[in-house]
């Protein structure tokens, strides 16, 4: 088997499915930093006479933790060990020799699939540059909707 070829492949997939999976992990770790920071606020609040050093510290935390620019909340490690598995126990390589499906073939499949999903990523950002109005929450288009009428929406 060709080992670099089958290496450069299988990087080729982690560094798309990675691209592609960016944006949404971002948008789901905002949306579980600020349910939780709300949440701790809140307990907070409900106790004002116990001590709030455990809070404290986990409000912080919270706080600190910034999607975009946090590493470590990016990374793929748990499902790419689930795709090396793939790529080396479930496609058998050397049975489908056998049968003779050509090895170019796995990798061109491969490849297209690495080129569908830097399509995939580059159509959705250019749908979020050109029609930003597609991801907004109903309260944010009623307020956008109003702007331009020119009235003010209570907040």
């Amino acid at each position: 088997m060709d080992r670099p070829r089958t290496l450069r492949t299988y990087r080729g997939l982690i560094r798309a499915i990675l691209k592609y999976e960016r944006p949404s992990k971002i948008v789901n770790w905002g949306n579980l930093r600020k349910a939780m920071i709300t949440k701790l606020e809140y307990a907070k609040k409900q106790n004002q006479r116990d001590s709030h050093e455990n809070i404290n510290r986990q409000l912080e935390k919270w706080k600190k933790l910034d999607p975009v620019s946090d590493r470590s909340l990016n990374l793929f490690i748990a499902d790419s060990k689930s795709l090396r598995s793939i790529l080396q126990n479930d496609i058998k390589w050397e049975k489908k020799v056998a049968q003779g499906q050509n090895v170019d073939e796995i990798f061109e499949h491969a490849l297209d699939i690495i080129k569908f999903l830097d399509n995939q990523r580059e159509y959705e950002e250019l749908v979020d540059r050109y029609n930003p109005g597609n991801k907004l929450t109903q309260d944010e288009k009623v307020k956008r909707t109003a702007n331009v009428v020119g009235l003010d929406v209570p907040t």
